[in-house]
C-alpha cells in the first residue's frame, strides 16, 4: 500500500511540473497537457514497480526497511 500511495503522490507532482515545463516550452495548452499526462502515467507505473521491488528486496536480505518519510 506504501508503494502505491507513493507512486500516487509523485504522479500528481510530476504532472503539475511536466504541464508548466511543456507549456513553457510550447505556448500551447493542449500540447503542455498532452505531454504532461503521457510521461508522468509511464513514469508512475514504473515508479510503483521499483518501489515493490525496494520492498521486497530490503525484506529478503534481512535488513529492516527504514522509512524516510
Amino acid at each position: 500500500m506504501r508503494a502505491l500511495k507513493k507512486a500516487l503522490g509523485f504522479s500528481v507532482v510530476h504532472f503539475f511540473v511536466g504541464i508548466t515545463v511543456a507549456f513553457a516550452l510550447t505556448g500551447q495548452w493542449m500540447v503542455a497537457l498532452g505531454v504532461a499526462l503521457v510521461e508522468p502515467a509511464i513514469n508512475a507505473v514504473i515508479i510503483y514497480f521499483h518501489a515493490r521491488w525496494e520492498e521486497g528486496t530490503s525484506l529478503r536480505s534481512g535488513h529492516l526497511a527504514v522509512s524516510t518519510g
